[in-house]
């Protein structure tokens, strides 16, 4: 996420708007996009970040989509929690 924030800074110094792709990724990874995407002034393009499409994001609490817009989560670290039993269920052994 980091490299992601610092590249964004060398696009603002050449004027161009950036956005951050997923893969339709899980909740926590996802939290870590939202946050990259609002510490990036110019990650102002539209982002792809999916997983609340899934049946289950593994995460207690989704991050807030209104508008169209992401709620940055406010509490500590990613600012969101692991659905432990969510992450039980879809357990499997290789």
């Amino acid at each position: 996420m980091a490299s992601f924030v610092s590249n964004c800074y060398l696009a603002q110094v050449e004027g161009m708007p950036v956005w951050h792709g997923s893969g339709n990724d899980l909740g926590i990874i996802d939290a870590a996009y939202t946050h990259s995407c609002a510490a990036a002034p110019n990650c102002t393009l539209p982002s792809d970040i999916l997983g609340y499409l899934r049946e289950d994001d593994l995460v207690v609490t989704p991050i807030e989509i209104k508008d169209s817009y992401a709620t940055v989560p406010t509490t500590p670290g990613l600012g969101v929690e692991l659905d432990e039993d969510a992450a039980k269920k879809y357990h499997t052994s290789a």
